[in-house]
């Protein structure tokens, strides 16, 4: 029974040191707007995978690079860009689904003696969700995306490059994109 009960202690003592040790965790953030448009016309913008500069306001414009594959080019200073492959566009279900491939590097710092570049978005491996759907007498959009901060080694973590700061960043994104959306459909 000792033994048992050393073995537990020694777990308990080691955990969190393991649980801080493997880097970065999985974020996600999850926004919905209400919008008094029927879904069909709704879904009509939000499907349209080339023309997201049309009510998404950072960006400036959008090039497509095959059927499934877009370039945004940001309104911010430098022109950052961010590619972005469409996994998935499912009419029925009013839903799609892409994947961002490959962000800018806007700067690059030393930091712990390596250098640490910044992307567009403090994110990486992020995917996202798009979906439409009916809900009293109008459309529920929802925009959901799951990433991890940009800087994936384990802490500290610089400035601008936390799981805050990430997280804070897609919110930002969403909240703006759905708000204007929002407010071109209701016109």
């Amino acid at each position: 029974m000792k033994k048992i009960l050393q073995f537990f202690a020694i777990t308990l003592a080691v955990l969190p040191m393991i649980a801080s040790a493997h880097g970065p965790t999985r974020q996600s953030v999850k926004e919905s707007v209400f919008i008094n448009a029927s879904p069909e016309k709704v879904w009509a913008v939000v499907s349209d995978f080339s023309a997201i500069d049309k009510w998404l306001p950072p960006v400036a414009s959008v090039e497509m690079l095959s059927d499934t594959e877009r370039k945004l080019t940001l309104k911010s200073e430098g022109h950052p860009t961010i590619t972005e492959k469409l996994e998935k566009l499912d009419n029925d279900k009013m839903m799609l689904i892409y994947k961002i491939e490959d962000m800018s590097v806007i700067k690059t710092i030393t930091f712990n003696s390596k250098d640490t570049p910044y992307y567009t978005l403090p994110v990486n491996n992020y995917k996202s969700w798009l979906s439409v759907k009916a809900k009293d007498g109008g459309s529920e959009v929802t925009w959901k995306g799951k990433f991890y901060r940009s800087f994936l080694d384990n802490p500290p973590v610089p400035e601008g490059q936390s799981d805050k700061d990430a997280v804070n960043a897609i919110k930002g994104v969403y909240t703006s994109g759905l708000n204007n959306l929002k407010a071109i459909l209701e016109k």
